[in-house]
């Protein structure tokens, strides 16, 4: 899987302008297909860690790209180029969706849902700075109830302000993290020698389309995956077409003390099973023994000692931030090679193949910080608050990015383990004030939670670039010209929908701003809180746990539980979905390890990619026609069972 070896001697190849440009297009298209599919409710492209949008892009334009070279021979794509454009629309994808574009929802949710029961107007509104949103009533009318359009002159003049600011927050962040990720590749790559599994697929399919659609058995999963959403999908348009059961269904339990488990849900969708094949065996166990552990935990201590709340979201938030730390820590040595190398230029390192220099990345970090920092300051924050806040995002940033680069987690939502909650719930409202806390309620749509994280996937890029050798710095500059289009597209487009549908009636958007002010800022500034040390001392016992399993982990080699299966297994939402499809998947790689060894492991392979890309295929079809046509289709599983009714 890893070809650079072999490819390091080789003059790395460039990127063409035509790619670049399609490429651009493409970001606004996929842009728009995920935004679409959101107000929807159709299929969320971004919720596992290899994007089924992206994937679907790559397979469509290594098929044209095939019948190009049939018809104009040189004048087709290399396949490098490919890859780059799958970059390209994979950085957009980030941002893109219900993920980080939830921030729209607490910009405008303060002023349009203000009552005099609520009294949020004398509450809080005096703390909101005048360039974060809009407040007039005209034009926040077709914003939440629809049937408007936001290309009219005054609307645009409304939003001009508000979009321009935060689209400029959002691509410094997104370049701040590329410039972390700059620093750190060699660690993970080189030192560490993470394998990347989330990009063998793209990698596969780029680098030899021809050699990857001739793989049979690949096929074979492909065709079963594919068949399976192609059925599921005709069922909302002809009901008796029979339904086979991959969807999810939930159980909750009544009595006591099952009811304390809080509801279970069971599925099988083929491409979780996919994707959770490229996990470590041990990694996948844990993940799904520790979901079980969470439930039991529930179950024995709720009925035995009557605890509703085990704190299990801290002991998730302390072990992602603990990851962060430890990630820093194992890579101690190459950053202080790092920084020798930039303050002296005799740290021994060669920059030349990296995706800028050590001293350029330092000075953009340098930078970005400062930006968010005037820009933080200026919205009314006080300066310890945005530091303690970048710094744990940047802490939780950590732990994905290595977590998912070395072991493959096929999901990592963090939800509700944002940075502000984490703040505010361990220290206590009274240690920020009214204007802090209003202030930090704007950036809960940011990271609410954090499936689509932007930094896991521009280091998978770094790595897509170094295995197909790509010209890396090249690379890097395709990267920042999809977010230098991408974010102000989204937030176009997403005003755009808006405007026609209306932000109450179809998106979570109008979900994230209720979940920030009604359910969090309003409490926090009504009922005031000291420190919580029992909260702190959660979320230290979440990390130690993780610290503890993995000395185990490096102790011993028969220790059989994962640090992140852990985290993943309390985590509020990980597993939820996915237990029963990573069991399942468990269980295959383990019986073909057992009775056929790595070679057979090995073969089986493009099989398992076959039920990825099978269910991206069928379900990418089903969500253009859902977008395109604006109707409900089939979700790739994500729906309950009897989604159609």
């Amino acid at each position: 899987m890893d070809n650079v070896t072999r490819t390091r001697s080789q003059p790395p190849s460039g990127i063409s302008l035509s790619a670049l440009a399609i490429g651009v297009i493409l970001v606004v298209v996929n842009s728009y297909w995920i935004s679409a599919n959101d107000y929807l409710k159709g299929l969320n492209h971004t919720y596992m860690s290899l994007f089924s949008n992206a994937v679907f892009t790559l397979f469509v334009l290594i098929l044209l790209n095939l019948l190009c070279k049939k018809i104009v021979g040189k004048a087709a794509f290399k396949n490098t180029d490919l890859l780059v454009i799958y970059v390209m629309v994979v950085m957009v994808s980030t941002i893109s969706g219900h993920r980080m574009t939830r921030l729209l929802g607490p910009i405008a949710h303060p002023y349009w849902y203000a009552t005099a029961e609520n009294d949020w107007r004398n509450l809080f509104w005096h703390y909101i700075p005048g360039w974060f949103t809009v407040e007039n009533e005209n034009d926040l009318r077709g914003f939440f109830l629809g049937e408007d359009t936001f290309f009219n002159l005054h609307h645009i003049k409304a939003w001009i302000g508000p979009l321009f600011y935060w689209s400029a927050f959002l691509f410094v962040l997104c370049f701040i993290l590329i410039c972390i990720n700059a620093i750190i590749k060699r660690q993970f790559s080189e030192h560490e020698r993470l394998t990347y599994p989330i990009t063998w697929l793209p990698l596969e399919m780029g680098r030899d389309p021809v050699g990857f659609l001739k793989n049979r058995l690949m096929w074979v999963g492909f065709a079963i995956a594919a068949g399976i959403s192609l059925f599921n999908g005709l069922k909302a348009f002809y009901p008796f077409v029979p339904y086979i059961p991959v969807g999810w269904t939930q159980y909750h339990f009544q009595e006591k003390p099952w009811s304390y488990m809080h509801g279970t849900r069971i599925s099988f969708q083929p491409f979780v099973i996919g994707l959770s094949y490229f996990m470590p065996l041990d990694l996948a166990f844990s993940a799904w023994f520790f979901y079980f552990f969470k439930k039991m935990t529930q179950l024995s201590l709720g009925a035995t000692m009557g605890w509703r709340e085990l704190y299990l979201d801290e002991q998730a938030q302390g072990a992602w931030i603990g990851l962060g730390l430890l990630a820093l820590w194992v890579g101690r040595r190459h950053l202080k090679r790092v920084f020798t190398q930039i303050f002296t230029g005799k740290g021994g390192i060669d920059e030349a193949a990296e995706p800028m220099s050590y001293r350029a990345a330092m000075l953009g970090i340098l930078a970005g910080v400062i930006f968010l920092l005037v820009f933080a300051y200026n919205a009314g924050l006080s300066l310890w608050v945005i530091l303690l806040f970048l710094t744990l995002y940047c802490c939780a940033a950590l732990g994905i990015t290595k977590m998912r680069s070395g072991l493959g987690l096929p999901v990592h939502e963090l939800l509700w383990l944002d940075p502000g909650r984490t703040m505010v719930t361990s220290l206590g409202t009274r240690a920020f004030g009214a204007r802090n806390l209003t202030v930090l309620s704007f950036f809960f749509g940011l990271n609410r939670d954090q499936p689509g994280h932007p930094m896991p996937n521009q280091l998978e890029a770094f790595r897509i670039g170094e295995n197909a050798n790509i010209n890396r710095r090249r690379l890097t500059w395709a990267m920042i010209l999809a977010f230098a289009v991408g974010i102000p597209a989204t937030f176009v487009i997403y005003f755009g929908l808006s405007y026609h549908f209306g932000v109450e009636n179809q998106s979570e958007i109008g979900g994230m701003g209720r979940e920030s002010f009604t359910q969090r800022l309003q409490l926090w500034l009504t009922f005031q809180k000291t420190t919580d040390y029992t909260t702190i001392g959660f979320m230290g016992l979440g990390a130690a746990i993780t610290g503890f399993l993995l000395a185990m982990k490096m102790r011993f080699l028969w220790w059989p539980f994962h640090p992140v299966g852990f985290v993943l297994g309390v985590s509020p939402a990980e597993m939820i979905y996915i237990w029963v499809p990573v069991l399942i998947s468990w269980c295959l790689k383990f019986t073909i390890l057992r009775y056929g060894g790595l070679r057979a492991y090995r073969k089986a392979i493009p099989f398992f990619a076959g039920l990825i890309l099978g269910d991206y295929a069928m379900g990418g079809i089903w969500s253009i026609m859902n977008a395109a046509f604006k109707i409900m289709t089939y979700n790739m599983g994500w729906h309950p069972v009897r989604w159609w009714e």
